[in-house]
C-alpha cells in the first residue's frame, strides 16, 4: 500500500499539455507508461512536499537515442541546474538512480499544473525514442548492486520479468518497518505529534544500500527454495544474517523535522534504536 507521503508527483508536459503519471509510476508494478520526449517541447516535472535528492526510474523499454538528461530546481525566480547531478540512467537508456545535492539553500516551492510542491524539471538534450517506464519512485538498491554480490542473479528472474525491482521494493518496505519498530520517527514540531518515517525521510540512502542489497538477495533466494535445507535456503539465511548485521552497525541520518534538509542534529545520527530527537 502506498501512502500519500510516499508518492512523488510526476507530470509529463507534452508541449505544455500536462498528463499526470503519478499513480502509474508510484509502485513499479501496477501499470506502465509509454513516453516519448521531444527535446524542444517536452518536459517531466517531479514534485514532492519537501526537497528530495534521489529517485529511481525502472525502464522496461529504454531510449535508444543518444540523449543527455538535465535536471533543474526552482529557486523562487527560475529553474536552475541541480548541483552535483548524477544520472545513472544515462538519458533513460537503462533503469537507474538519479541523484543530486540535498541541501540546496535557495530552493523554493512552485506551482505546476495547479499543484504546489518542490518541483524538479527534467529534460533531454535530444529527442528520445519511444520508451516504456514502469516506475519512478524510490528504492534503496537495484540489480547492479545484486550483481556485485551474486553475478548470476539474473537467472532467478521469473519468466517474462526483466528485473528484481519488486524484491527491492519489498526490501525497502521491510527496512522502513524495522526502523519504525526500533523507534525511528519524525516529529511535527508545531503540534508535538510523532509521525511515521518513510523511505523519503532517509537523508542518505547509501547508508542503507548494503542492507537492502543483502535483504533483497535473501528474499530472491528464499523464493526459489523448496526445502529448508537446500542450497538456496542456506544462502538465503546467509544473506539474511548479513542484512541483520548491516542494520546494526551503520549510522543513519533521518529527516526528523521533515524539511528535506540535513540539519546538524540529523547528520549521522546513531542507529541504536530509540527516538531521534532534535533539541531546539
Amino acid at each position: 500500500m502506498i501512502r500519500i507521503n510516499e508518492k512523488l508527483d510526476v507530470f509529463y508536459s507534452d508541449n505544455s499539455v500536462f498528463y499526470d503519471l503519478s499513480d502509474e509510476l508510484v509502485d513499479y508494478s501496477r501499470r506502465v507508461v509509454d513516453v516519448e520526449i521531444i527535446s524542444a517541447e517536452d518536459k517531466i516535472f517531479i514534485g514532492f512536499y519537501k526537497p528530495i535528492n534521489v529517485f529511481y526510474t525502472q525502464i522496461d523499454v529504454p531510449n535508444i537515442n543518444a540523449s543527455k538528461m538535465a535536471l533543474k530546481y526552482y529557486n523562487g525566480v527560475s529553474y536552475e541546474p541541480v548541483p552535483r547531478f548524477y544520472d545513472d540512467t544515462e538519458g533513460f537508456k537503462r533503469s537507474g538512480f538519479v541523484r543530486f545535492d540535498r541541501n540546496i539553500e535557495d530552493q523554493e516551492k512552485s506551482t505546476v499544473n495547479g499543484v504546489e510542491q518542490y518541483w524538479y524539471e527534467l529534460t533531454l538534450n535530444s529527442d528520445s525514442s519511444a520508451m516504456v517506464v514502469n516506475g519512478l519512485n524510490i528504492v534503496f538498491s537495484d540489480d547492479q548492486d545484486l550483481k556485485r554480490e551474486l553475478y548470476e542473479i539474473e537467472k532467478f528472474l521469473p519468466v517474462g520479468v526483466n528485473s528484481h525491482i519488486l524484491s527491492h521494493v519489498s526490501a525497502r518496505d521491510e527496512i522502513i518497518q524495522e526502523l519504525r519498530a526500533d523507534g525511528r520517527y519524525k516529529k511535527d514540531f508545531s503540534t508535538g505529534k510523532l509521525k511515521d518515517i518513510t523511505a523519503f525521510d532517509l537523508l542518505d540512502i547509501s547508508q542503507v544500500n548494503t542492507a537492502s542489497k543483502y535483504l533483497t538477495l535473501s528474499k530472491i533466494l528464499f523464493s526459489v527454495s523448496d526445502n529448508p535445507e537446500d542450497f538456496y535456503s542456506v544462502k538465503a539465511n546467509h544473506y539474511r544474517g548479513l542484512y541483520n548485521k548491516s542494520m546494526k552497525t551503520f549510522y543513519l541520518s533521518v529527516d526528523v523535522d521533515d524539511d528535506g534538509k540535513v540539519d546538524n542534529s540529523e547528520n549521522m545520527a546513531s542507529n541504536n534504536g530509540g527516538l531521534v530527537r532534535r533539541w531546539v
